[in-house]
């Protein structure tokens, strides 16, 4: 007897694994989508480190000269100049890491030697309540109601740091990291007429006894660029403020 071969229904295909073609295809375009996956995510990592180093960058920036700015522009105030004066309230004075205060002088300055930071020494008289703060952000802590001869002198450190010392002492603070370099010129009036000022750096002013006749201060800090590894990036960026003193614009 013969045997009919028993035929599959009509529409219905025979089951078969996945072939060797399709599973190269499909691996492909699954590698081709991780590696794009990957990309996106390394750019957004990217982009949000260089967002926070520029933040980082900015805020170092904003506090070095706010810090400098108020107390440097403090330079020569005195309470009460109905009763005191400024050659009274800020006597002469001579110290190895700022230099020379003549009678009535508020700031002062040295310049760095071989490409060295300069150094800035700002100095004035406070009352108790008057809440002139010095660089470390402390008033007149005297409750007697004495006044209180501040002095602040910023430096630059080997370990890229903004100290400051205070009163003249040895002991320095950090303030902000990341500043590479401090330069400060001063606007004075070489005539004596109120009128030509010309920015000279503190060598040149104490060679010519000049601390009188500044009225102005140009700082300029530098600031380690976090991007300088990039193509076509400094190494350094600079923020430059000017900063009238006291009774002197």
């Amino acid at each position: 007897m013969n045997r009919t071969a028993r035929s599959l229904p009509r529409g219905q295909c025979r089951q078969r694994g996945l072939g060797l073609v399709e599973l190269m295809v499909a691996l492909i375009i699954g590698l081709f989508l991780l590696l794009v996956m990957g990309s996106v995510f390394l750019n957004m990592k990217q982009a949000f480190t260089s967002q926070d180093q520029l933040a980082q960058l900015q805020d170092s920036e904003r506090l070095a000269l706010t810090v400098l700015t108020t107390t440097v522009q403090a330079s020569g105030y005195f309470p009460d100049p109905l009763v005191n004066t400024a050659a009274t309230d800020l006597p002469a004075a001579t110290g190895a890491g700022y230099g020379s205060f003549l009678a009535g002088q508020g700031v002062v300055g040295l310049s760095g030697t071989a490409g060295a930071s300069d150094t800035i020494t700002s100095r004035y008289m406070t009352a108790s309540g008057d809440g002139i703060m010095d660089c470390l952000g402390n008033v007149n802590p005297i409750t007697s109601g004495a006044n209180k001869l501040v002095m602040n002198t910023f430096t630059v450190s080997a370990a890229h740091e903004l100290l400051c010392s205070t009163d003249g002492g040895t002991t320095t603070t950090p303030l902000v990291s990341g500043v590479t370099s401090l330069k400060v010129l001063y606007a004075t009036d070489t005539a004596g007429d109120g009128k030509a000022l010309q920015y000279l750096d503190a060598a040149t002013v104490t060679s010519h006894a000049w601390w009188p006749q500044v009225h102005t201060a140009q700082i300029t800090i530098t600031m380690a660029n976090p991007f300088a590894s990039q193509a076509g990036q400094p190494a350094g960026i600079d923020w430059t403020q000017i900063v009238n003193l006291m009774n002197k614009s």
